[in-house]
């Protein structure tokens, strides 16, 4: 057993297995504070999709160990259908995956007395640790809105359940959007807008354009994306190439099947946070194409923060997240919208706009976000506040700071 350590240990879970694709808000908060000296560890447990299985496989997969982070994929099953006994296969297949989660938290420390429970919604891994996991407090943290996105009424009614249970019973509720705030600060009153960031490793310098334009999407393609205007822009210029670098999900595939079956349309589908940055160095327009909805009303878009610390030009639809860059933005409504602003883009682009973009983000960063209690929309900071070794949790939101400190001093 580890020796105690009365500092605390922030158990995260996330909604996805996608850790290392894009750096994720839950990622970038687990490596900031994994970092902090005031944290003794952080545990980030991630669902895995279930998948046919021929083989037995180890029921846990290690994404990420560094001295005080780990981040551990709880794959669902561990022993294939052909194991006989039936009971045997049912134990490990149905009780491994329960208790393991509560097993790596007792062999790395956590505790009833030093534990914050730091929970991603909705799923039901982040149900079955508010249930089971000792802790000494909660944060609940949405980020967008997924009950809005989900077309199936059962399915959006159990998504919009969890949410409301959990927010209400949480300590600290974070949003990155003002449309979530609104929703939940009627369910917690303790609910503050922690918006996403970027990472330094984003930020570009400016660059002569490519004799062959090339522009481009980063991120997941889902509802939100109008995989039309992309059509359209594809069709229009065939002698731009077009860049997906998306995961290959089923989603994808589906929506993506006929703009990549054009000649100038590429699908890179191995693009991660490690090769984001030099995948939007090489491009002449970053683009986001966003539907307007009431689920892209409750984003944040990471990939708007990336594309401007590139220094590339951004041209993007009119949908939440963007008021607060305009400035720096071209905007568009539809497919021949794009097109004009990306030739736009093209011909007046200048290196002091480029170097502006970088700058309108400079201060954007998650170690800023996270650690940093200058002005700043949402800063969280973790620190010591006595010598009994009690976590203030402040969250720095525009102006003002709100303090919040855990109800006893965690124990000598």
């Amino acid at each position: 057993m580890p020796r105690r350590d009365n500092r605390p240990h922030v158990l995260m879970s996330w909604f996805m297995d996608d850790w290392g694709r894009f750096g994720r808000a839950y990622e970038q908060i687990a490596i900031q504070l994994a970092r902090s000296d005031l944290v003794a560890r952080v545990l980030c447990l991630l669902p895995a999709d279930w998948t046919p299985m021929t083989r037995w496989q180890s029921p846990l997969r290690v994404r990420e160990l560094r001295d005080k982070l780990c981040a551990i994929t709880l794959r669902p099953h561990c022993a294939p259908g052909w194991i006989r006994p039936y009971r045997l296969r049912r134990a490990l297949n149905s009780r491994l995956p329960n208790t393991l989660p509560l097993l790596l938290t007792q062999m790395l420390g956590f505790s009833r007395d030093n534990t914050l429970l730091w929970l991603f919604p909705p799923h039901r891994l982040a149900g079955q640790l508010y249930e089971a996991v000792p802790r000494r407090a909660t944060v609940v943290h949405v980020i967008d809105n997924n009950a809005l996105a989900e077309s199936r009424a059962e399915r959006r009614a159990e998504i919009a359940s969890q949410y409301e249970r959990l927010a209400r019973a949480a300590d600290w509720v974070y949003v990155n959007s003002e449309f979530n705030r609104e929703i939940f600060s009627r369910l917690n009153g303790n609910t503050h807008h922690f918006g996403n960031a970027v990472d330094p490793a984003f930020f570009g310098t400016p660059r002569a354009r490519s004799c062959a334009v090339r522009i481009g999407y980063l991120g997941w393609v889902t509802m939100r994306t109008d995989v039309a205007i992309l059509e359209h822009v594809a069709a229009a210029r065939p002698e731009w190439q077009l860049v997906i670098a998306a995961p290959a999900t089923p989603q994808a595939r589906d929506r993506l099947r006929t703009l990549v079956a054009r000649r100038n349309v590429v699908w890179m589908t191995g693009v991660e946070k490690a090769t984001a940055p030099d995948f939007l160095a090489s491009l002449d327009v970053c683009l986001m194409p966003h539907l307007e909805s009431a689920y892209s009303k409750s984003m944040h878009p990471l990939k708007l923060l990336q594309y401007l610390a590139s220094s590339r030009p951004v041209v993007t639809t009119e949908v939440a997240g963007v008021q607060d860059w305009a400035e720096h933005l071209r905007i568009a409504a539809d497919g021949p919208g794009f097109v004009r602003a990306i030739e736009e883009a093209l011909v007046n682009d200048t290196p002091d706009a480029a170097r502006k973009r970088v700058e309108a983000v400079r201060r954007e960063t998650w170690d800023l976000r996270v650690h940093s209690p200058r002005r700043c929309r949402g800063r969280l900071r973790t620190e010591a506040t006595d010598s009994r070794g009690r976590l203030s949790v402040r969250l720095f939101v525009r102006r003002k700071s709100v303090t919040y400190v855990w109800s006893e001093p965690l124990p000598m």
